[in-house]
């Protein structure tokens, strides 16, 4: 494997090349291309993907999953390390004009995200970290907060897209447990701004990989934890994050 500063130095340079044009052509691109329940996919999760498949592959032999165009390389699903791509992490808030969304291009190691990046272009904010080497907000270090009581801390979450009598009744019990619960959109960008300090902790309910792989390795280069379960990679997962002083949540 390559230096993990240098894989994420191409994970930056796709994110960089995929946000700059997601921005400018947020008008044209903001074309509702299919419906699935709550989901949306848009013009601009195609065009940005097709970005980062070129600038990653012209870059590395790894294989990528990706959100539009699932497994790309041959035998990617053997291989140790795998790029995990989401062109466009909350493609409403995109269609929207509502700022939180982002580009999201993690490296796994057997599974685990060991480096990402988190390009918030509308926000002009790009958070990236390397697991070992740490995490930063536009090049300045950043750090996991140290609150540790959840009826002081921030939660991010979502509503569980597979709802049951049994998640809600969790979600309801998250709700009490903290001194405030956020809903933003973006799964990449709620995880980033718990490495951040921003809030305590992330948890999910059918979260894919390509939705929390960058986040997850910038919450742990940033001194968090996580906590990733699931059947496979291509299949929906239980995802928590958390600053390692709060425990992570149910």
């Amino acid at each position: 494997m390559s230096d993990l500063s240098e894989l994420l130095a191409i994970a930056e340079r796709a994110a960089t090349e995929a946000g700059a044009a997601l921005k400018a052509h947020r008008r044209e691109w903001s074309v509702v291309a299919a419906e699935h329940g709550r989901e949306v996919k848009i013009d601009a999760d195609k065009h940005a993907e097709a970005l980062i498949l070129e600038a990653i592959g012209a870059a590395s032999a790894y294989p990528i999953i990706s959100e539009e165009a699932g497994w790309v390389g041959a035998q990617a699903r053997g291989e140790r390390f795998v790029w995990a791509i989401d062109p466009l992490d909350g493609s409403v808030n995109y269609l929207r004009d509502y700022p939180h969304c982002a580009v999201s291009i993690a490296l796994l190691d057997e599974g685990q995200p060991v480096l990402g990046v988190v390009d918030c272009f509308a926000l002009g904010e790009r958070f990236t970290g390397a697991v070992g080497a740490g995490a930063w907000l536009n090049g300045a270090p950043i750090r996991v907060s140290t609150i540790a009581d959840p009826a002081g801390g921030i939660l991010q979450t979502g509503v569980p897209s597979r709802a049951s009598p049994d998640s809600m009744a969790l979600f309801e019990a998250r709700l009490k447990t903290w001194r405030k619960v956020r809903m933003i959109g973006s799964a990449a960008s709620a995880l980033a701004y718990v490495a951040a300090g921003r809030a305590e902790a992330y948890r999910e309910s059918g979260s894919m990989i390509w939705d929390i792989a960058a986040g997850c390795a910038i919450v742990r280069a940033a001194g968090g934890e996580y906590r990733i379960e699931g059947p496979a990679l291509d299949k929906p997962l239980e995802v928590a994050a958390g600053n390692g002083y709060t425990q992570l949540p149910a």
